[in-house]
């Protein structure tokens, strides 16, 4: 069977046509529904000059319309492009330019932000479901106009090959790039996550991602593969961790996907221990590492759950899982695990002795390339033989592993996050990873300042101030880090900065 997304929507609407596809609040879109409103748009799209391989530009917030605008740019056989709308006006319009954007898709909740990009004057000459603009260069349709148009499906048929969503995320320099992912890999992650996690028809899951993040591909992606329900969360309610907890358990949420920061949110403040939530059967965190202090409350108040550490750059989609029951002793740092099927890992190291390599990775549901970038997308793989014989082509991840004694795949950190300070080589997620080994530190953050030109270490670390002494953790890091590894700074704070998509933000330390 081809992996198509498209054909997904279309099986999942002939088995289960009056089953919720997604909602949020006392909002809600049956299968039927969505496959009819998808082709609605999809033909509004066609008629406004879309084209086969064209990428749709979406600009929406956590809202479950945000489906239909994905699922009408994929029948009209273009590509999704998810829009942060919290960006400036002028790195939206660097980005419709990157991807050659000319219809976009949008809501009147975001009319002010709109009107401030047209203002850039980006390459669009359609826009879709804001208010009218006044302008004549830029043609404005109402949802109430795509809601009158055909609901048959179009024509147009889509290959594994071709393209279909691109998810931009910003590299180490800071620039954005453009993740493509084809229906092939799109459809590979979607078919891969279900199985592994035995996803049926019956599941709900929380979607607590924004599009432009690859974590709300288990919702967009996975869920109308088996015909299960999406609940996006409002944005309102990830503010507010006790409402948060409130809807897990009256929703009856089957299965949770976020980054761990929402999870350590929801066991600081959710009141869990006074939620029903036995009916939530997989509790999913990936994007960055989790603290075991944490994690081991977590598996308290949800001892009837299953627990899976996802890992996979957005480049793959996911590579790797660990899963554990909440009686399970778990190590520090939570393993990454092992691979999924269709996956292929490597460790490759710069001397054959050595412990540590890079993680490479070879998978069914890895990217196609970076968007207008083939020497950063000849820079990311290599192709190489692997044990077998055959050769595969590998995506660098840039992630430093090794095995542990069970076989399973440990997280050592960024090979970009290495550093050079007065001669000695520093791997800062190294120290941050010994720093969180000392019993008291719940988490940790280790950057470079630098004072009248002299850079040095800092840490910023999040204590348990009932059992944190100064004196001991200053014991700790003496007896593992080397002289010119301690940092000269050590900061204590409540919490550390966090990006909204939940990851340490080191640029705000600087």
């Amino acid at each position: 069977m081809k992996r198509i997304l498209t054909d997904n929507l279309i099986r999942s609407t002939d088995k289960f046509p009056d089953r919720i596809a997604f909602k949020q609040l006392n909002k809600s879109i049956t299968y039927g529904s969505l496959l009819t409103s998808s082709a609605q748009l999809a033909n509004v799209l066609l008629e406004c000059g879309a084209r086969k391989g064209d990428r749709i530009g979406i600009f929406m917030n956590r809202t479950f319309e945000s489906a239909i605008a994905v699922y009408g740019a994929l029948l009209a056989g273009a590509a999704f492009v998810p829009i942060d709308t919290n960006l400036p006006p002028q790195r939206v319009k660097q980005l419709l330019d990157d991807c050659n954007i000319d219809i976009l898709i949008s809501s009147p909740t975001f009319q002010k932000k709109i009107v401030s990009l047209v203002e850039e004057q980006p390459p669009l000459h359609t826009i879709i479901g804001a208010k009218e603009l006044f302008t004549q260069s830029i043609k404005h349709i109402s949802w109430e106009s795509v809601w009158t148009a055909s609901s048959k499906l179009p024509t147009i048929q889509c290959n594994e090959s071709d393209l279909a969503y691109i998810i931009y995320t910003s590299g180490t320099t800071g620039k954005s790039k453009g993740i493509v992912h084809t229906h092939f890999s799109g459809a590979s992650y979607a078919k891969l996550s279900a199985e592994l996690y035995e996803i049926t028809h019956e599941d709900i899951l929380g979607n607590h991602s924004h599009l432009h993040y690859d974590i709300s591909t288990m919702g967009y992606l996975t869920m109308p593969y088996v015909g299960g329900c999406t609940y996006i969360v409002p944005e309102a309610y990830t503010i507010f961790p006790v409402n948060l907890a409130k809807l897990l358990a009256n929703e009856k949420l089957t299965i949770w996907y976020s980054v761990p920061l929402a999870l350590i949110q929801l066991i600081n403040v959710g009141d869990l221990e006074n939620k029903d939530l036995d009916h939530l059967r997989w509790v999913l965190f990936g994007g960055e590492s989790f603290s075991p202090d944490y994690m081991k409350k977590l598996m308290k108040l949800l001892p009837n759950a299953m627990f899976s550490n996802v890992y996979g750059p957005a480049e793959v989609n996911q590579c790797t899982y660990f899963n554990f029951s909440a009686n399970e002793v778990i190590s520090n740092p939570i393993p990454l695990g092992q691979a999924w099927p269709e996956t292929i890992v490597k460790l490759v190291k710069e001397h054959p002795e050595d412990e540590i390599g890079e993680l490479y990775v070879s998978s069914s549901t890895q990217m196609h390339s970076y968007w207008n970038k083939p020497e950063k997308t000849k820079e990311g793989f290599i192709t190489m033989e692997h044990t077998d014989g055959e050769k595969y082509r590998f995506y660098k991840t840039g992630d430093k592993s090794k095995y542990d004694n069970h076989g399973n795949l440990i997280f050592l950190g960024r090979q970009d996050r290495q550093t050079k300070l007065r001669g000695y080589r520093i791997e800062l997620d190294e120290l941050e990873y010994i720093i969180v080994k000392e019993a008291s530190v719940k988490d940790a953050a280790v950057y470079i300042k630098k004072e009248e030109e002299e850079p040095f270490l800092c840490a910023s670390i999040v204590v348990d101030p009932s059992s944190f002494s100064l004196t001991t953790f200053k014991k700790h890091i003496a007896k593992h880090l080397p002289s010119h590894a301690i940092p000269r700074t050590i900061k204590i704070v409540e919490k550390l900065p966090r990006t909204s998509a939940g990851k340490v933000n080191y640029k705000a330390f600087i």
